[in-house]
């Protein structure tokens, strides 16, 4: 019987991993946005939105990464958002 080869827990490059889930979530939106509220499209979307989020959770440790910080954002908010732009472009080392 053959044994399948060791792979990690994690991906080996995050921030690509993240940025795909990104993309994806901002696609699922732009469905949700285009498609009758409560159908079953939309709804699907929004299990995907679930997923994604919880995808999220284990690779950066915060389930709401994604989510909107609005206008009203306090000036750690704002510094939190610039710090999870620069993770995804490469520029500072992931954390968990």
């Amino acid at each position: 019987m053959s044994r399948r080869p060791y792979r990690p827990e994690m991906p080996d490059d995050l921030a690509a991993a993240v940025r795909a889930l990104r993309a994806c979530r901002e696609a699922m939106i732009g469905i949700s946005n285009r498609v009758r509220m409560n159908g079953p499209v939309s709804q699907q979307a929004h299990v995907v939105l679930a997923a994604i989020d919880a995808l999220a959770a284990e690779l950066t440790g915060d389930r709401e990464y994604f989510w909107s910080i609005g206008s009203g954002a306090t000036e750690g908010q704002c510094k939190a958002k610039d710090e999870k732009a620069a993770r995804e472009r490469g520029e500072i080392p992931w954390r968990k």
